[in-house]
């Protein structure tokens, strides 16, 4: 009956041990979600990129950029022939026998160009920012509420210490007149 006894408690001991450490190596850390995706990584790249580009794609980062440019240009203008010049080009009309020579003066001209600049970011990189800034708002949610009751506790602390001060104050001058009578009040003893 005694042997039962130690084996039965053995065995009560054991499976609290395997309990305590299934409790202890099932918490999820960030490590351990890291390594997991890794692993999934090296094994799944494709189930795992498109995740990611579903989960996170890459968005248009504030607005785009549009640059307007000018720039000078060379156009040849047909002019008639007034001014001798090596850009001639003669038509001749064969139904009407007219010849018309016209010199082709090269000009220059502004052209307008847009140049249109998108700028994309990484969507993780956002969202790690966002969460990064929600925790920052929750800090500063805290510390402020913090700093609120530590006011309010001054506040008290305040007017406990004027409190006190005027009944130290009080204490004061009325030993003071104690004094003062006990200085300047004669006492005569009767014979």
């Amino acid at each position: 009956m005694g042997n039962r006894k130690y084996i039965l408690w053995a065995i009560i001991v054991i499976s609290l041990y395997f309990t305590l450490a299934a409790f202890l190596t099932g918490c999820y850390t960030a490590k351990k979600a890291e390594q997991q995706v890794n692993k999934a990584n090296d094994n799944f790249p494709a189930v795992v990129a498109k995740l990611a580009r579903d989960k996170y794609p890459c968005t248009d980062l504030l607005r785009p950029d549009t640059a307007i440019l000018y720039r000078d240009t060379l156009v040849y203008i047909d002019c008639p022939d007034s001014i001798p010049a090596t850009f001639e080009v003669v038509r001749r009309d064969t139904v009407n026998n007219i010849v018309t020579k016209t010199v082709r003066v090269p000009v220059t001209l502004p052209i307008r160009e847009r140049v249109i600049t998108k700028w994309y970011e990484d969507s993780a990189k956002l969202k790690l920012a966002q969460i990064a800034l929600n925790g920052l708002h929750k800090d500063t949610a805290r510390m402020q509420a913090r700093i609120a009751t530590l006011q309010a506790q001054s506040k008290r602390r305040g007017t406990e210490n004027w409190i006190w001060r005027a009944i130290a104050i009080s204490l004061i001058v009325w030993q003071g007149i104690k004094l003062w009578n006990r200085m300047t009040t004669i006492k005569m003893k009767a014979i």
